[in-house]
C-alpha cells in the first residue's frame, strides 16, 4: 500500500522535470524559429514567437515586440501598445528600451500615455512579476 502511493508522486516528479527540461529548449526554439520568421519576411509569424518569449520575462524579446507595434510589423501599427512593451523592458534596465520609449512618448497624446501606463501596469502583474525578485517593481 505504502509503495503504491508514493509511485503517482514519483510520476509527477518525472512528469515536472521533463516539462521543466521541455520548456527551456522551447524559448531557445522558439527564438530560432521566429528569427527565421523575420528573416523570410514572415512578421506574423515572427511576432508571434516573440510575443511567446515576451510574455515570459524577456526583455530583449519585450522589445522586438515593441518595435513590431511601432512599425506595423506583423500587426498593426499600435503606438500605445509599443509604449507599453518598451516600458516593460526598460523597467527590467533594456537601456534600448528606455531610449527608444522616451522617443515614443513624443509622438503620444496624454491620453494615450494614460492607457499605455494602465495597460503596462497590468502586464507587468502578468508577463514580468512573476519572473522578477518580489522587489521588482515597474516604476
Amino acid at each position: 500500500m505504502n509503495t503504491f502511493s508514493a509511485f503517482p508522486k514519483q510520476i509527477l516528479v518525472l512528469v515536472g522535470l521533463l516539462a521543466l527540461s521541455f520548456t527551456s529548449r522551447l524559448s531557445a526554439t522558439d527564438s530560432a524559429v521566429a528569427n527565421a520568421h523575420m528573416k523570410r519576411g514572415d512578421y506574423a509569424a515572427a511576432y508571434r514567437e516573440y510575443r511567446g518569449l515576451a510574455e515570459v520575462g524577456y526583455p530583449d524579446y519585450q522589445n522586438q515586440v515593441a518595435a513590431m507595434h511601432a512599425a506595423g510589423q506583423g500587426v498593426t501599427i499600435n503606438k500605445v501598445l509599443a509604449h507599453v512593451w518598451y516600458t516593460l523592458s526598460a523597467s527590467q534596465g533594456s537601456q534600448d528600451a528606455i531610449q527608444a520609449k522616451i522617443v515614443l512618448e513624443r509622438e503620444l497624446s496624454s491620453e494615450q500615455l494614460a492607457r499605455s501606463k494602465e495597460l503596462a501596469k497590468r502586464y507587468a502583474a502578468e508577463y514580468v512579476a512573476p519572473y522578477r525578485p518580489p522587489s521588482w517593481s515597474l516604476d
